[in-house]
């Protein structure tokens, strides 16, 4: 499956059971090797991801917990087993990496798969044998060259890619911490392209000949998180101790309070998307919900009938260094919450140490982003549901919120395998999440990417850059 839910590697797939998934692998499809994609790669590939090294996980080991057994009905059919439904296999799959099964150290026949990841294998490739290229085999329009632990890497055209014959011959990737460098070489001619050019950038390619730029809305929400628990929220206090977050009139005080359609017009210059809900409006399978109002003199009311006429004080975290524009976002909403009566304490800080105090539960009000490859429902099912392990709901509930209808849509959810009545109790989620605002939506992040006039860039919205997909005008 592609970012994009089409198919890729797996042309077909569906439920025989509500506990069996079975896939249907594209036929002719070789590796950089040579050798043919089967269903014996991939169970070879789901054992390595099971696989410990030194105590540590890899990307699915947690997502493929649910995973009983993965059997090659056929060499291009392959069929998950699960201990209950568990519908977002489907959507987890597209970051299974696939491998071919060879090498001395894989034996012959068919691999039984095992949740240890043991599976009869001696031993998997290391990051060593990665970063040499010599495990580095895929499926894929371009072959591995070479690699730098820099974040340099050079690619070749695979003439035997399934898909066509690859747009480039070579493909060199550079990694550029700094956006001014970055744009320092787009206009030295060093690069074709770069990603994430600064907002205040735009103009100046806008009125180059030479230069452009592609920007497209992504899947990343950006939102405020509030701790809602009535006994109180670290950094947040009122004059005679209440838990102001707690009360719902307080909460759309706050929505109410911010001008989303300025942040997206004046930060962003029209690159961003008002959000109106907690997932894009975009994505598939969101409910298209109402836009969020924007009324500063009808937030004070509610404050005051809330008994906080007088206001109340928050520390308000925000990464420095994470989101585009992110800490003149988290400037422009302290101001919009000051206006209407909150003091508001800005604490921006490094994402290394603001991850840390948000881990240990320590913020009460912050500003955060969430993608969503996962679905609509990625980011409300974690932050939102109670917890519930056996689910994977809830392991990010940072806002201490609780609803019993929330709660049951995402619990039917999580277990639907009809995508038409899945979305169904997301819509039904999302609409309450939208009414409680256990969070405030802000607005949905847009990628950027300036590059030559004479290319054209189809972007991915899940914010990665692939040369598949630039090509010549």
């Amino acid at each position: 499956m592609a970012a994009d839910d089409s198919p890729l590697l797996a042309e077909s797939w569906a439920w025989t059971s509500p506990t069996s998934l079975e896939v249907k692998l594209r036929q002719g499809i070789t590796f950089h090797d040579g050798g043919a994609l089967t269903a014996r790669d991939v169970i070879y590939s789901a054992c390595r991801m099971m696989y410990l090294i030194d105590g540590k996980r890899n990307l699915l080991t947690s997502s493929m917990g649910p995973i009983t057994d993965i059997v090659a009905v056929d060499d291009h059919t392959v069929r998950f087993d699960m201990n209950a439904p568990y519908p977002l296999w489907v959507q987890k799959m597209k970051f299974l990496s696939i491998l071919p099964a060879s090498g001395g150290d894989v034996p012959e026949g068919p691999i039984a798969y095992d949740a240890e990841g043991n599976c009869g294998i001696a031993s998997y490739p290391s990051r060593a044998d990665f970063e040499s290229g010599d495990a580095a085999i895929g499926t894929g329009p371009y072959k591995l060259v070479r690699f730098d632990k820099s974040g340099e890497a050079d690619l070749e055209k695979n003439p035997d890619y399934w898909g066509g014959a690859p747009e480039w011959d070579e493909v060199q990737i550079r990694t550029i911490g700094n956006a001014g460098a970055r744009l320092a070489g787009l206009l030295a001619g060093d690069f074709d392209l770069i990603e994430n050019p600064t907002t205040e950038d735009l103009p100046g390619l806008e009125a180059n000949d030479e230069l452009t730029y592609t920007a497209i809305p992504s899947w990343r929400s950006i939102f405020l998180l509030l701790d809602v628990n009535p006994e109180g929220a670290p950094g947040v206090s009122a004059a005679d101790g209440s838990a102001p977050l707690a009360d719902i009139r307080v909460r759309q005080a706050m929505s109410m309070a911010i001008n989303r359609d300025a942040i997206a017009e004046r930060l962003f210059g029209g690159e961003a998307t008002v959000a109106n809900q907690f997932a894009p409006s975009y994505r598939t399978g969101a409910p298209e919900l109402p836009a969020l109002a924007y009324d500063p003199e009808k937030a004070k009311a509610l404050l005051e009938e809330a008994g906080y006429a007088d206001g109340f004080t928050i520390d308000f975290y925000a990464p420095s260094d994470r989101y585009a524009n992110g800490a003149r976002v988290a400037q422009a909403v302290t101001q919009y919450l000051s206006r209407v009566g909150i003091t508001v304490n800005l604490k921006t800080e490094p994402w290394s140490v603001f991850a840390g105090k948000r881990r240990d539960k320590e913020l009460g009000v912050f500003m955060y982003g969430w993608g969503h490859p996962q679905g609509a429902a990625q980011m409300i099912s974690f932050a939102f549901a109670s917890r519930d392990n056996d689910l994977g709901l809830g392991a990010s509930n940072y806002s201490n919120y609780q609803n019993d209808a929330f709660d049951a849509a995402m619990k039917a959810w999580a277990v639907e395998t009809d995508d038409d009545k899945a979305n169904e109790f997301v819509g039904q989620a999302m609409r309450v999440a939208v009414e409680d605002l256990p969070g405030i939506p802000l607005y949905y992040q847009h990628t950027i990417w300036a590059h030559r006039a004479d290319l054209v860039v189809n972007g991915r919205q899940d914010e990665r850059t692939s040369a598949t997909t630039v090509s010549r005008k």
